[in-house]
């Protein structure tokens, strides 16, 4: 806070008001039940507005648009566990620490193919792309076979197709789960899936725009792996110091913003493929829609909670939809006439909502013999990591708790999550005792002047 711009509109009082938060922030505890318990039916904006009492201003120009763009959704709609979580993580844990890296190009060519190559060389993976799990059986009982016998049959396809297995590992969303549990016996009849249908997704529309060059290359830009652009020069003086613009809801009057946030990206500071003067080695494998593109412009606009724009089919439609957000958030007109080409994706319900009380339903790593689950909507309170991180960690959990069942070897060993600061320990060691020494009446400490406020109030009554 105390390194924004001096062309910021927070105010001192506005940026003194986030000190109200230290007091939530060091009485949570990211790997303890019993805070996430407390904070989950809470929802974030309560937290910071009526604990916390960070101004409107605050809430307005930081608050609300981190939610949107880490949890991905308006403050009323999560949980303050998860707010809480996701900003320590990201953000909070030390000074300067956005924990975010971006990757060089697309995550499938540069990490699932080779992942997968590597998986199926080794001889003992075999990797079915498009084969949707219709349910999920017990084998005994039904084949009359021995114990010994492989546990789970798992219907591909509609019955097209079915695998017979020992353990099963689940790396699916919550919206996805609810779909199999329900059509797999083994699956719904378990205690930890009684409450899938609970669980809600995150719609996310991206957009990848390919523009006329513009006749000036600016350089000398910070935060990406390349720093010249060919974005017109009011686009990229915006993003000068980071490839990366981060947006809250409501941007430009677009009603199709009125709850989406977004994040604009300059490809060409981010991927190798499109920086300015890339070599022919440099762009060797990358799909042909990239390589006809050759000296262009990229940007990418990622749209989040955007079920709105994800119900518009003309993909021409959603392009100018977002160079009007872009162009609204940067400051710059990036005319429709300069578009030499667009792709789009829309993912409807593919990123987990962290709504309030939905920790509740995370299930643990194992929701029954031979069943395990990773993903990063699982164990909710346990290691402290957020995002694909949460997932790996999970996964490699999953991994090590199936083997362990199996009688295999598993080297699944977890890293565990950053200590705190000598600092934060400080503050939690304080926000413990007095816990223990005068408990909160809401069991949520406010800021002293949400308490004053309080006090007063209730005198007045």
């Amino acid at each position: 806070l105390s390194e924004f711009s001096p062309e910021s509109p927070l105010t001192i009082a506005d940026r003194l008001s986030g000190a109200g938060l230290l007091g939530a922030w060091a009485d949570f505890g990211q790997e303890d039940p019993e805070s996430w318990d407390r904070y989950d039916s809470l929802s974030a904006e309560d937290l910071f507005k009526k604990y916390a009492g960070v101004s409107d201003g605050l809430y307005d120009e930081l608050v609300s648009p981190l939610l949107h763009v880490l949890p991905m959704a308006p403050g009323y709609d999560t949980s303050a566990a998860a707010a809480l979580s996701c900003f320590h993580v990201f953000a909070l844990q030390t000074k300067g620490a956005f924990d975010v890296r971006w990757c060089r190009g697309g995550i499938a060519e540069k990490i699932f193919d080779p992942w997968a190559t590597q998986l199926i060389d080794g001889g003992n993976v075999n990797i079915q792309g498009g084969a949707r799990v219709t349910a999920i059986e017990r084998a005994e009982g039904k084949s009359g076979e021995e114990k010994s016998s492989p546990a789970f049959e798992i219907e591909l396809n509609g019955g097209e197709e079915s695998i017979r297995c020992d353990a099963v590992v689940l790396a699916v969303g919550g919206t996805a789960m609810e779909r199999i549990a329900a059509g797999s016996s083994a699956i719904g009849s378990l205690p930890a899936a009684q409450n899938f249908d609970k669980l809600r997704g995150v719609t996310c529309v991206a957009v990848r725009i390919f523009l006329k060059p513009s006749d000036v290359v600016t350089s000398g830009l910070g935060g990406g792996k390349h720093g010249s652009t060919q974005l017109p020069p009011a686009a990229a003086g915006a993003m000068k110091d980071s490839p990366v613009f981060v947006c809250g809801p409501g941007v430009g009057d677009i009603p199709e913003l009125d709850e989406t946030g977004f994040c604009v990206y300059d490809l060409q500071r981010l991927h190798d493929e499109f920086a300015v003067g890339a070599s022919k080695e440099e762009k060797d494998g990358d799909d042909d829609v990239n390589n006809n593109f050759d000296g262009t412009a990229v940007l990418e606009v990622d749209f989040f909670r955007a079920d709105g724009i994800a119900d518009i089919d003309d993909d021409e439609r959603v392009a100018r939809l977002a160079l009007r957000a872009a162009s609204a958030a940067l400051g710059a007109n990036l005319s429709d006439e300069d578009v030499v080409d667009v792709a789009v994706v829309r993912a409807r319900n593919a990123v987990s909502h962290f709504a309030p009380k939905s920790a509740s339903h995370s299930p643990d790593v194992r929701i029954g013999d031979g069943i395990y689950m990773c993903g990063d909507w699982i164990d909710r309170s346990g290691h402290a990591s957020w995002s694909t991180e949460k997932a790996v960690v999970t996964g490699r959990q999953a991994a090590g708790a199936a083997a362990t069942e199996l009688g295999l070897m598993c080297d699944a060993d977890v890293i565990p999550a950053a200590s705190d600061t000598e600092q934060l320990r400080a503050l939690r060691k304080m926000a413990k005792i007095l816990r223990r020494v005068a408990p909160p009446p809401d069991r949520i400490p406010p800021s002293p002047w949400k308490f004053a406020e309080n006090l007063v109030s209730k005198l007045q009554e």
